[in-house]
């Protein structure tokens, strides 16, 4: 919020749930791993926060 305020020019829209999803997606490491970083009690809750995209193969070479 002292951001905003701050610099009223800047669209700052965002939450520190946006900030601990791009933590999470940005961590190289299983779910397990990024679980035990983020100190989630089960996998479901730290999968939220996982807005990894997979980049799957492409077929056909297209």
């Amino acid at each position: 919020m002292a951001a905003k305020v701050a610099n009223p020019g800047l669209d700052i829209d965002f939450t520190f749930h946006d900030l601990k999803a791009k933590g999470i997606s940005d961590l190289e490491g299983s779910l397990s791993e990024k679980q035990a970083i983020s100190g989630h009690k089960n996998a479901s809750q730290t999968a939220t926060y996982d807005r990894k995209v997979k980049i799957v193969p492409v077929v056909g070479n297209q």
